[in-house]
């Protein structure tokens, strides 16, 4: 039997609704059913040549009318302009034998997005001007303070540093960096010496006779390691002298990666905390749930990773996002995630783990439905992911039994002092037609199904607070007005909407999409990967992010910076560095420098010394156009 092939066509577009034209050939004799993964919801109406059977999240059954091997649809309200866009992961199934069903994969033979590519933008980066006395050799994040001394400084492979107290894990770090082999010695070309610094602070000095690192704790040592280590990664052994005082703006500079849409291995995400390293930040926000996946075992209920871990064709997790019949996924065992957090703190970097609650949880629904799911409820919602069944039930005893038990093993794994509990896109309609949470709104004196979400949330800070732990959660966390000001809340949809939450009381970290989301799109050209809902988002655009500015009232209430990775497009390793870098170096600087002390032109100068070290470190950055 031939391989099927596939045509994919936008046919039309009447504004934001697009038509799709499928084409299909080389078909089997028998019937078959076309399955297939769009991040887009099908209008059941609007099929032309089959009968849409099913659709859950992103993936599609349709089943064709006898004879058909054209299939036209429509999808409302949402545009297509990317290629990333476009249906993927196609296949077959045909009839049921006593051995189940056959799949037959499908080859994707064109694809038309039926757009032209828009007219190229401005440069990515400025023109350097050849007369400027700015190095193009710098660092990053740039630091408040800096002077290039006379002469260079001699860093032979095993040199030696000097430290008040032993410093095993600042110098493996450095050494790790830098394939050097420092080690520690009373007799020392490096010192790393104590000074009446604020926290994290610390002063840089190398002349031709020894590096001296002052600073009032371990991690300003750190800090002046790392510096020391970008300085040899551009410029070799012969190190020109220089003198510098630097100091953090903000005490949580973070990255966020989403495992749970692609899963990423323990391999990749203690590449990138050495990459986050690197660059000083302090905090890996792990996305371990969503409705696509249940990343992290929990040894109270097996079924999460047995089930809740794998999509694919007949599993009760059907194939999401790049989608195909074989089953996908994996999930982070309870020593690989101990092994992964020790490591970041041998970086100086918390790992705030996040469980997503109570929407995006459709895995955890498919694989725990006794405890999960109440069946009279017929509430009727759609998630902003087209899932219809992903919200967890504030009534049901068994949610705080699951909950609970989860909680605390997430917190015996991870010693940092917040858990995130994600609080985002409750869909409207939710729990309206479930007798038990009208049940318990009558009780509590509820009059919004909004303060469900708040009581449930409620509950969790409560528990967590039981075991040492602060709350924190995305900027929903506030609906119902249950969480207490104790909690910290990410604010995501827009920067007003931190420094609405700081001015109410709140704690925040600021991750605003439309300036620090790292999975949109670079630009609008169509080949360029990403998504695009909160705009495209390029390299200045990040670095122009301010997220405390000078003139508001409530900034001792902003934490700090977050940049999100977003995986519903990272399906491998080249990817997530393209869709990382160098923008999670704009991010850096936004998180660490003082608005006074850097400059975008300036930033640019010093790209290509740091372009030069992940070359070296074999990241596969985009490159940004002068």
């Amino acid at each position: 039997m031939s391989t099927p092939l596939i045509h994919t066509q936008v046919a039309r577009r009447d504004g934001d609704d697009v038509w799709f034209t499928f084409a299909l050939s080389s078909l089997p004799d028998t019937q078959w059913k076309l399955h297939f993964c769009l991040a887009r919801h099908i209008d059941p109406d609007s099929l032309q040549g089959g009968e849409l059977e099913r659709q859950c999240g992103s993936y599609k059954v349709i089943v064709p009318n006898a004879g058909s091997s054209e299939l036209r649809f429509c999808c409302r309200k949402t545009p297509i302009k990317k290629l990333s866009d476009m249906p993927q992961g196609f296949f077959l199934s045909l009839p049921e034998a006593t051995t189940g069903a056959q799949l037959l994969p499908v080859t994707l033979a064109a694809q038309d997005l039926a757009l032209e590519n828009p007219a190229s933008h401005k440069p990515d980066l400025p023109e350097v001007d050849p007369e400027c006395d700015e190095p193009l050799y710098g660092i990053v994040p740039q630091p408040a303070h800096l002077v290039l001394l006379e002469g260079n400084f001699r860093l032979a492979e095993r040199a030696h540093v000097s430290a008040p107290r032993d410093v095993p894990r600042l110098l493996a770090h450095f050494n790790e960096l830098t394939s050097l082999a420092l080690e520690q010695d009373h007799d020392a070309e490096i010192r790393l010496i104590e000074a009446p610094l604020a926290p994290e602070a610390y002063q840089l000095t190398i002349t031709p006779q020894e590096v001296v690192i002052a600073a009032a704790d371990e991690a300003g040592w750190r800090h002046g390691l790392v510096t020391l280590a970008q300085w040899y990664l551009q410029h070799g052994e012969s190190l020109p002298c220089i003198t510098l005082e630097d100091a953090p703006r903000f005490g949580f500079r973070g990255i966020f990666l989403d495992c749970a849409r692609h899963f990423h291995t323990p391999a990749t995400i203690k590449r990138l905390l050495k990459l986050m390293s690197l660059y000083k930040f302090n905090r890996f926000h792990w996305h371990l749930t969503d409705d696509e996946g249940w990343r992290i075992e929990i040894k109270a209920f097996p079924a999460l990773t047995d089930v809740g871990a794998w999509r694919g064709h007949d599993l009760a997790i059907a194939p999401q996002l790049s989608g195909g019949a074989e089953p996908y996924g994996g999930y982070y065992t309870q020593s690989e995630v101990k092994e992964l957090v020790s490591y970041a703190g041998e970086l100086g970097i918390t790992v705030i783990p996040e469980i997503d609650i109570p929407g995006h949880c459709h895995a955890a629904i498919k694989a725990l439905p006794e405890l999960l799911v109440e069946a009279a409820d017929h509430s009727r919602y759609l998630s902003v992911q087209h899932f219809d069944d992903n919200v967890l039930n504030p009534a049901l005893p068994g949610t705080y039994h699951f909950l609970e038990a989860v909680l605390d093993e997430v917190c015996e794994l991870f010693p940092g002092p917040q858990i995130h509990m994600g609080g985002d896109e409750v869909p409207t309609g939710v729990w309206t037609d479930s007798p038990a949470c009208q049940q318990l709104m009558a009780e509590q004196g509820y009059s919004d199904c909004r303060e469900l979400q708040g009581h449930l949330l409620r509950h969790c800070q409560r528990y967590l607070a039981d075991k040492g732990k602060r709350m924190i959660g995305w900027e929903e966390i506030l609906h119902g007005d249950k969480v207490s000001r104790n909690a910290a809340v990410c604010a995501w949809t827009s920067f007003q909407a931190g420094l609405d939450a700081a001015a109410a009381g709140y704690p925040v970290v600021m991750a605003p999409a439309q300036s620090l989301y790292l999975d949109l799109a670079w630009s609008a050209d169509i080949h360029e990967p990403g998504l695009y809902w909160a705009g495209t988002l390029n390299l200045e655009q990040v670095y122009a992010c301010d997220p405390a500015p000078a003139d508001f009232h409530a900034n001792d209430n902003i934490l700090g910076v977050l940049s999100p990775l977003w995986s519903e497009l990272i399906t491998s390793r080249d990817r997530l560095d393209y869709m990382l870098f160098p923008r999670m170096l704009a991010t850096a600087e936004v998180a660490w420098s003082d608005p006074a002390h850097k400059g975008w032109d300036h930033f640019a100068a010093r790209l290509p010394g740091q372009l030069q070290i992940l070359d070296q470190l074999q990241v596969r950055y985009r490159m940004p156009q002068r």
